[in-house]
């Protein structure tokens, strides 16, 4: 078993939002879910071989895959000691019966705040699961290097609003194509949002959100990159964790870097009806 400080897990490539700069990429057009048996299998296949402390459901927008709680528990089931951490945009928790959340044992609800003028549309709907249960612990955070900017404890849940507000495009886009920035890996690892952040995408281990979506949506592998599959030997991209790679060379480096603030609407639309 192969130990792992923490695992994103790809499923969903629509989203609700389309956020410039998104390490998924989800302001280019994309649309579905990965079927939610080819996600079980995914993990039924990995769960002898790694063993994440903490294991992100990501997307795109997960809260838009209709089996996200039977998701959930499949994790559980096949990890029992690892903290689930749901990353959501926020707008489409009340899809879900908030009792859910309380079953799974140890949970985290990450909402991220892409809009200040929606923060309290979020409110609301963390509200809704607050409501299910007492008491909460609140902890406020306002060092400028922590994204928990406000979280709340219950038992084994904890739900936190996540201000990151500044992001960094993970590609080049130029004439409607996304394209590599061929940057000086080091210089962009060290600039980067996921340094450590590996994602088991499509059965597959990559080293970040940002390498496995651009390779998968543009078909291109500029950097001759090879993720990792269960039958492989992960010693090498374990020790590739956080280390600068060859295909860092994909996002910019700090000169070329294109940030974009996420506080801002004109940067972030949301393809969501009612919401004001």
């Amino acid at each position: 078993m192969h130990q792992l400080d923490r695992l994103d897990i790809m499923i969903a490539y629509s989203c609700n939002l389309a956020c410039q700069g998104c390490i998924s990429i989800s302001d280019q057009p994309r649309d579905g879910i990965e079927p939610y048996e080819n996600i079980v299998a995914q993990i039924d296949q990995w769960k002898s071989v790694i063993s994440p402390a903490v294991i992100a459901i990501f997307g795109g927008e997960p809260c838009l895959h209709p089996k996200l709680i039977e998701i959930c528990k499949h994790v559980r089931a096949a990890w029992p000691n690892t903290v689930i951490r749901l990353i959501t945009n926020g707008y489409l928790l009340d899809n879900f019966d908030a009792d859910h959340w309380f079953e799974l044992g140890t949970v985290e609800i990450q909402v991220s705040v892409h809009r200040k003028d929606h923060e309290h549309v979020l409110n609301q709907k963390i509200k809704n699961i607050l409501v299910k249960r007492k008491p909460w612990t609140v902890s406020i955070n306002q060092e400028d290097h922590q994204h928990k900017q406000i979280q709340w404890q219950h038992k084994s849940i904890s739900i936190y609003k996540s201000i990151f507000k500044d992001f960094v495009v993970p590609y080049q886009h130029n004439n409607n194509q996304i394209l590599p920035w061929n940057s000086d890996p080091a210089a962009a690892h060290k600039i980067c949002g996921a340094p450590n952040t590996p994602i088991l995408y499509k059965g597959k281990l990559y080293k970040c959100p940002a390498v496995a979506n651009a390779i998968d949506i543009t078909k291109q592998n500029w950097f001759k990159y090879r993720a990792v599959g269960s039958n492989d030997d992960l010693n090498n991209f374990i020790d590739s964790i956080g280390v600068p790679e060859p295909v860092c060379g994909q996002c910019p480096n700090q000169l070329q870097a294109v940030v974009v603030d996420h506080f801002d609407r004109k940067n972030v639309v949301v393809k969501q009806k009612n919401i004001n």
